[in-house]
């Protein structure tokens, strides 16, 4: 995972250098660019490429530290065929290695496969070697019985909210937790940039001769998509070459889509999903990516925790008492959060207890009601407990409330919604100007403008924009 750490961080850094050059040049041109350029800036830093980059080490990172552990485990316990036995973890590498690169070979992509497993496969075999004897199969219990109760109880939990409310019941319970959940939405961005698929970024920069640019029409129906203009080649995401009525879309010198004008601006969109498509390369590592997170991510704070219990009950305990008093203590935290979480997260009320509910002296309760309001899409504004949810201290309420208001009819829940714009929790207000998006209220482009210009926060400037271009806002030169 220390190996991990630093190609991450270096992948990272030059992925906010690239969107750095990207974002200067779209503001040259005289566009609004996102990230803004009150964070522009950071992404030159290498603290923000540190911190970004912690997303792929605890995935990525521990997903081949577990892999890479253990083939050693199973290639140290086939003596007599070990120089057959090596040829398996090797071929496994290497399959793993031609498939993230199946779509177009990335350096940093490779280094993960390339230097990790082998390193980690190396270490291990030393400790397995220094063993006076294989680990059997009560060491094993001890240490894999407890993952697979906690994996099957949390299975239980499983559902499309269930990392919102890891978020609402769990971290955000606590000043602990809280810290975790401002670090990931100021830093999960980052890392997001280094494999979107062009259909999934904000802005994408093209760049065109100037002595040939396209026709005026091709021109706007690419701004209107958020594919901008720029005059500065350096990390540009396309090139347009216009050769009589064809269109040659180049990435990196390679053309990535032959087109002719008609054919484009008959179906602008279908065009530029193409050039999505032919252009990504990192569909097979996101989803390593994102396994990492669900299943490599927590086995690693599981074992970051059993090992430090297991090392402080080493002296004080033999070694069948210590793993037993450890592997007891990891599971009753484990089912300790369960139970928390699983007692937090409320039912939804039936229609006849939505009264009751939106009164509930508990924060959870609310939060309950304040869902099946939104999703039976009913008037929030018409509980006499409104104005205390407006103002509540919790911001899961206030984040579901302003979720909820998307769907209000009364004219007012525009203005509360407004005011939410300025909540002091980024949650809050991100919902808020997504709930705006969701009325069609296009008065209210001119204040999302007003605080995306000088917001500090990338994560809301990313919904503020969705939000403006929902709402028929498109980009113009400014100057």
């Amino acid at each position: 995972m220390g190996l991990a750490q630093v190609i991450a961080t270096l992948q990272v850094h030059a992925s906010n250098h690239r969107l750095f050059n990207q974002m200067a040049a779209v503001a040259a041109a005289g566009f609004l660019p996102v990230p803004n350029p009150e964070v522009i800036p950071g992404l030159l830093s290498l603290g923000t490429a540190v911190a970004g980059g912690l997303l792929f080490t605890l995935s990525v990172g521990a997903g081949l530290a577990f892999l890479s552990t253990a083939a050693a485990w199973w290639w140290a316990r086939r003596e007599p065929r070990r120089r057959l036995a090596a040829a398996v973890p090797v071929m496994i590498q290497a399959a793993l290695l031609l498939l993230m690169n199946r779509h177009g070979f990335d350096p940093w992509v490779s280094l993960y496969f390339l230097i990790i497993p082998p390193s980690v496969f190396w270490v291990a075999c030393r400790s397995l070697a220094r063993c006076e004897s294989l680990p059997n199969r009560r060491f094993a219990l001890w240490r894999a019985l407890p993952i697979a109760l906690l994996a099957l109880g949390w299975s239980t939990q499983y559902d499309r909210s269930l990392f919102i409310d890891l978020r609402d019941h769990l971290l955000m319970s606590n000043a602990a937790g809280q810290s975790v959940s401002s670090f990931y939405y100021r830093y999960t961005l980052y890392p997001a940039e280094v494999f979107k698929p062009f259909d999934q970024r904000l802005i994408r920069t093209v760049l065109w001769p100037d002595v040939d640019p396209p026709p005026p029409d091709v021109r706007q129906a690419l701004i209107r998509r958020d594919y901008l203009p720029v005059a500065v080649a350096g990390d540009a995401d396309l090139g347009l070459r216009m050769e009589g009525k064809r269109m040659l879309f180049t990435r990196k010198g390679q053309v990535v889509l032959d087109t002719t004008i008609t054919r484009f601006l008959a179906d602008p969109r279908r065009a530029l999903a193409e050039i999505s498509t032919q252009t990504d390369r990192w569909h097979f590592f996101r989803t390593f990516t994102f396994y990492g997170v669900l299943l490599a991510f927590p086995m690693a704070l599981y074992c970051l925790l059993f090992a430090g219990l297991r090392m402080l009950t080493g002296f004080v305990a033999g070694d069948r008492q210590a793993d037993v008093l450890c592997a007891a203590a990891c599971l009753s935290i484990g089912l300790g959060l369960l139970a928390f979480f699983h007692s937090s997260r409320q039912p939804p009320p039936r229609a006849d207890e939505m009264m009751a509910a939106m009164g509930s002296a508990s924060w959870q309760t609310r939060v309950a009601a304040l869902r099946e309001t939104r999703d039976r899409q009913l008037d929030v504004r018409t509980h006499p407990a409104y104005a205390g949810m407006l103002g509540s201290p919790h911001p899961q309420e206030r984040y579901w409330l302003a979720r909820a208001l998307a769907f209000s009819p009364s004219p007012a829940a525009s203005a509360d919604l407004t005011l939410l714009l300025d909540d002091p929790h980024i949650n809050v207000r991100t919902q808020a100007v997504e709930a705006i998006a969701q009325r069609r209220d296009r008065g209210a482009v001119r204040e999302i403008l007003k605080r995306l210009q000088p917001s500090q926060d990338w994560y809301f400037q990313l919904y503020a924009y969705r939000a403006l271009r929902e709402l028929g806002w498109n980009q113009t030169v400014s100057r």
